[in-house]
């Protein structure tokens, strides 16, 4: 997963849809044919000399302030395992590049993944894959949802009506089914609402959005009232960089095919210091009951001393850390924890560490994957992906 960053640049005042952020709503989405500049696609093809075609699941976004698009992007084969992908942003709606992020995929000591030149031609991408040629076609592949893009975004100052005031950016981009049954939109929004209990009202996303900027502005501006400047107002930065606080929640389509839809919530926060913080929360749905599958509904009672061994295996084979070499030189723990953060596709789980669990904030999320043959003795239902 990926960590937002902060922004030098002085926000314009812009909502995204046009609707104000109190205004009432009839359904749970806001509208019924999601923001501008934002799209949730599948696409099909197959790598150059790959064995077999894979699914390439495509979401971009136009965040508040930018000239061109963020991109959000997973593809995974036959086998199940997904690797992510990350968007440099390109003036030309049309282009499109794309860097392999996953460690898997990058070279023995570098950071840099194979990258993906691309270019929409007509309802295809065509480019190349490493310098050789690539194209992918729009699919909708059976069994895979479609989902509706929505995006909210920002800009509070910290002291309305005063000159030279500090701003602080806020934005929402939510990914929502419209197909399936309605308990998995009902569940997605609660997740989005940050209140997971079934019973719970569902809240459309315009109140969502309404209820995350009223408490941004209100601990916004209690923490810039308590850290105000004595600099004279005339002075260039009389509030100082501090005080541009950020705060930002996505959520990305990490699987998509019956009978799992599996969802990454992610979060970003920046309130001063060196650096923001992030986290994301995964969750996958089971598409034929619209219910979360959590890590006590997926494993048995007694998976947990089982499953540490397969993790650690996993996180060693990940970040290419030997056998009997000790894991707290590269990492930050002498053993691997057990995590529930997790999600599921057809071949086998993901599960996630955020930042300083495991690793480094350097390091970023560390993210690793279990195929479902080593978890099947692990699990409540045998074959829970088909």
């Amino acid at each position: 997963m990926l960590a937002a960053c902060h922004s030098d640049s002085k926000p314009t005042a812009i909502a995204a849809p046009p609707a104000a952020p109190g205004a009432p709503a009839t359904a749970p989405l806001a509208s019924a044919g999601g923001s501008p500049d934002a799209a949730y696609q599948i696409f099909r093809g197959q790598l150059p000399g790959a064995p077999d075609s894979l699914t390439l699941h495509l979401l971009t976004t136009k965040p508040l302030d930018a000239d061109a698009q963020s991109v959000f992007a997973t593809y995974a084969g036959a086998d199940g395992h997904p690797y992510q992908l990350v968007g440099h942003r390109m003036a030309d709606p049309d282009s499109l590049v794309l860097e392999d992020i996953s460690p898997e995929k990058q070279a023995a000591g570098s950071n840099q993944g194979p990258r993906w030149r691309l270019r929409r031609q007509g309802t295809a991408l065509v480019g190349t894959y490493q310098g050789q040629p690539l194209r992918l076609r729009e699919a909708r592949p059976t069994g895979a949802l479609a989902l509706f893009v929505q995006t909210f975004a920002d800009s509070v100052e910290a002291f309305p009506g005063k000159k030279k005031s500090p701003w602080g950016q806020i934005e929402f981009q939510a990914a929502v089914p419209t197909g399936g049954p309605k308990a998995l939109t009902d569940n997605v929004l609660r997740q989005l609402n940050d209140d997971s209990l079934p019973g719970s009202p569902v809240r459309p996303l315009i109140q969502i959005w309404a209820r995350q900027r009223q408490q941004f502005a209100a601990s916004y501006r209690e923490a810039a009232a308590d850290s105000r400047s004595d600099a004279p107002a005339d002075t260039a930065a009389p509030y100082g960089y501090g005080l541009r606080y950020q705060q930002q929640v996505a959520t990305y389509v990490l699987w998509n095919q019956a009978p799992l839809l599996s969802l990454g919530y992610f979060t970003y926060s920046f309130s001063g210091g060196a650096h923001g913080n992030y986290a994301t929360h995964t969750v996958s749905y089971d598409t034929r009951t619209g219910q979360p599958l959590t890590f006590a509904a997926v494993f048995r009672p007694d998976a947990r001393p089982r499953l540490g061994p397969l993790l650690e295996a996993a996180v060693r084979r990940t970040l290419r850390i030997p056998t009997g070499q000790p894991l707290d030189g590269p990492l930050l723990v002498k053993k691997i924890p057990v995590t529930t953060n997790f999600y599921l596709t057809s071949g086998g789980a993901v599960f996630t560490y955020g930042p300083y669990e495991i690793a480094s904030y350097a390091q970023g999320e560390v993210s690793v994957f279990i195929p479902m043959a080593d978890l099947q003795p692990l699990l409540l239902r045998p074959n829970l992906a088909s």
